[in-house]
């Protein structure tokens, strides 16, 4: 039973914790979010192929990690898997963004962010689907998402500040 509790109020965490991510990386970085919104208007396709590449080479480094560094390998997997997460949240927070600006609110006039919680809400309850949710929309997610962030950082470098000299990514 505890364990069972466990499993669910961390799967709930996680859930509760992934748009404060998404919008976090919206505030950060705001420019490169639009841009993956953009991206992810025009289509998944091009993200997805782009972001393929990416995830297994995020998976072969976690399964390296994983097993080549002794007692820390653990936390190194865990690092790997963290720093993907967060890159690919970049892209994802475009790709709700984009799921939702096309779910329209009058209140999105004043606060152009509601797109991007009401999107992650939707894309977040299809995650919970069983079977379809869980292996083919949420990896997917994590693939169109780590595609979008490289697409936008090899499209527009310039253009995106790295918050290192105070501009937060609004060039």
């Amino acid at each position: 039973m505890a364990d069972t509790l466990a499993i669910f109020l961390t799967v709930v965490g996680f859930l509760l914790a992934l748009p404060a991510l998404w919008l976090l990386c919206r505030g950060l970085w705001p420019d490169a979010v639009e841009a993956a919104t953009d991206d992810c208007r025009r289509g998944l396709l091009f993200p997805f192929l782009a972001g393929i590449p990416i995830t297994v080479t995020a998976f072969f480094a976690t399964v390296a990690a994983s097993k080549a560094l002794g007692p820390a390998s653990g936390f190194a997997a865990i690092g790997v898997v963290c720093l993907f997460v967060f890159f690919a949240s970049v892209g994802i927070a475009g790709l709700t963004g984009a799921i939702g600006a096309r779910l329209p609110s009058p209140a999105d006039i004043d606060r152009p962010w509601q797109a991007t919680i009401r999107g992650g809400i939707v894309l977040e309850l299809a995650f919970l689907l069983p079977i379809l949710g869980w292996f083919v929309i949420l990896p997917s997610a994590l693939i169109i998402g780590s595609g979008c962030a490289c697409r936008t950082l090899l499209k527009r470098p310039k253009k995106l500040g790295d918050g290192l000299d105070g501009n937060l990514g609004t060039a």
